[in-house]
C-alpha cells in the first residue's frame, strides 16, 4: 500500500541539528516498470539532539518515520493523498527487533576507493547480504559524525556517515545518495504528528497491507 552538506568545520565532532537531502535512484526489472512514477525520487532527514525524521515523499503517498535513540520510539506516519487515508504506527522494542530481523544484514568489505560526496571524503565498501551473497556498495564518511536515521539502520554506524548505498530490494536496485547537509535549526514541531492520523498496532498495519 505505501511504498515503503553544506559544513561549517570539515571535523569529526558530533553535528547535533541539521537536514539530510538525499536522491533516491532505482534500477527495476521490467516486471516493476509499471511503479516506477509511484516511488519516491527524493527523501529528506531532520535531526536534533537523538531525534530524527525522515521522509519520502511519492506523488500520491509519502511515509515518515521519527525515531529517538535515547528512548528508544519509533513511529510511522503513513498518508495516502488520493484516498485520503492517514495512519500511524507506533513501534515498541519488540515490534522493533521485529521489523529489525526482516531486514537484509550484510558484511562490509573496506576498498581504497575514495570519491567526494555532498562535499566530503567518503570511502568504498562492498556490502555483501549474508543469507544470500548479493552484493551492493556503500561510501562511508568520517569528516562528520551524525546520528543515524531510519534510511541507514541497516548499515554499520561504525564506519561513519553513510553518503551513498546501493542495496537490492524486492527486486529492485535502490541507489540512495546525500546531496546536501545543512547544520541549522530544524522547523518548529518537526518531529510531531500533525492532527487526524489514526493510530493502528503493528498487526492492525500488517494485516490491512496484506504484510507488506
Amino acid at each position: 500500500m505505501f511504498a515503503l552538506l553544506t559544513v561549517f568545520c570539515a571535523c569529526n565532532s558530533k553535528k547535533t541539528e541539521g537536514t539530510i537531502n538525499y536522491s533516491v535512484e532505482y534500477l527495476l526489472p521490467d516486471s516493476l516498470q509499471q511503479y516506477a512514477q509511484y516511488l519516491p525520487k527524493t527523501a529528506i532527514v531532520y535531526f536534533k539532539g537523538d531525534s530524527t525524521i525522515s521522509i519520502q515523499e511519492a506523488p500520491e503517498e509519502a511515509t515518515s518515520v521519527i525515531t529517538d535513540s535515547k528512548t528508544g520510539f519509533m513511529r510511522a506516519l503513513l498518508k495516502s493523498t488520493t484516498k485520503k487515508q492517514f495512519y500511524a504506527v507506533d513501534y515498541d522494542k519488540a515490534a522493533q527487533a521485529e521489523e529489525l530481523a526482516a531486514i537484509p544484514s550484510y558484511t562490509f568489505t573496506k576498498t581504497n576507493d575514495h570519491k567526494t560526496i555532498a562535499g566530503y571524503d567518503a570511502v568504498r565498501y562492498i556490502l555483501k547480504e549474508k543469507l544470500t551473497n548479493q552484493a551492493g556498495e556503500a561510501w562511508f564518511t568520517k569528516d562528520v559524525a551524525i546520528i543515524p536515521n531510519s534510511l541507514t539502520s541497516s548499515l554499520d554506524s561504525t564506519l561513519g556517515v553513510p553518503l551513498s548505498f546501493s542495496m537490492k530490494q524486492n527486486g529492485a536496485v535502490i541507489k540512495t545518495t546525500v546531496t546536501q547537509i545543512k547544520f541549522e535549526p530544524v522547523p518548529a514541531g518537526a518531529f510531531s504528528t500533525p492532527k487526524g492520523y489514526e493510530f493502528l498496532t503493528p498487526k492492525q498495519f500488517k494485516d490491512m497491507t496484506g504484510g507488506n
